[in-house]
């Protein structure tokens, strides 16, 4: 059963329509509307209390005959949820504005449970991860001429290791699946604008500085980010293919973490990540 405003099962389509969730506008921040930030608490168990009761769904798309095209959607912590645990789906998701979907954990314009959707031009900014995955062996997304923007709260693009979501073995024979990290990943002929998380500022009250900072917002406000984060072995791979890159290399603006070290690994350390024809160091305007 889905939790979300909109779900698209067999034959669904969502066209031509803006969807504006609740959080469009819950800070002051005058570079991101719509950041979720962590409160504040003595612990990480108290703060995720707080984000936990702001997380909003926007589209569940549960068929592969589902279809979203055209439309704008803004304001979720989760915009777009492909799939499901039990079943897989590999909707199309074309032409459409997906931003201010950004949230500490969270804040993704498309989270991948099962599934491989294809994304076609459509443009995303102002959130976490733009894409990201569960980390499942049928969880995938096939992006084509897609513009990720410059504002992000983490690395753009992303595919979780299922250890990340579930565990519960010892048994050695099965400690292999738990660095799976998806199956087949590609982007192909996309700008891909992030290299540095925003400076966001947080508005703390009447008594307090126009946009002070808060702790809470993100742990490495301005720091450096990757283009890409595969968080451990894909069963295929995920492919980067004719991509525009403000990141000055690949070894720059590509990481891969949490897999162990006898995989087999190409020369830059990683493990079913290729590259081709990419341009890098591509000086984009902000």
């Amino acid at each position: 059963m889905s939790n979300a405003l909109f779900t698209l099962e067999e034959g669904g389509r969502l066209t031509g329509v803006t969807i504006r969730g609740p959080h469009w506008n819950y800070t002051a921040s005058p570079v991101i509307p719509g950041y979720i930030p962590f409160a504040p608490g003595e612990t990480r168990d108290e703060r995720e209390q707080w984000r936990s009761e702001w997380y909003a769904r926007g589209v569940s798309m549960q068929a592969d005959s589902s279809q979203f095209d055209n439309c704008e959607l803004w304001g979720f912590s989760t915009g777009i949820m492909v799939g499901s645990r039990e079943s897989p789906a590999s909707p199309s998701i074309l032409y459409s504005a997906l931003h201010n979907c950004m949230m500490t954990s969270a804040g993704y314009p498309i989270d991948i449970n099962r599934g491989t959707p294809t994304i076609y031009r459509c443009a995303f900014d102002a959130y976490r991860h733009a894409i990201c995955g569960y980390g499942t062996a049928d969880a995938g997304y096939l992006a084509i001429e897609c513009d990720f923007g410059p504002h992000a709260s983490s690395h753009p693009i992303d595919m979780h290791r299922i250890g990340e979501n579930e565990s519960g073995t010892t048994d050695q024979s099965a400690l292999r699946w738990q660095w799976c990290a998806g199956g087949t990943m590609l982007v192909r002929n996309s700008i891909i604008r992030p290299t540095r998380v925003v400076d966001q500022r947080h508005h703390n009250g009447t008594n307090a500085g126009p946009y002070e900072p808060d702790l809470y917002i993100n742990h490495n406000r301005g720091g450096f980010t990757p283009h890409v984060l595969i968080r451990g072995a894909p069963v295929d791979g995920i492919y980067l293919e004719g991509n525009q890159c403000a990141h000055p290399d690949a070894e720059t603006g590509i990481d891969q973490s949490s897999f162990p070290g006898r995989q087999r690994m190409n020369e830059f350390g990683w493990h079913n990540i290729f590259t081709r024809q990419n341009q890098w160091n591509v000086p984009f305007s902000q």
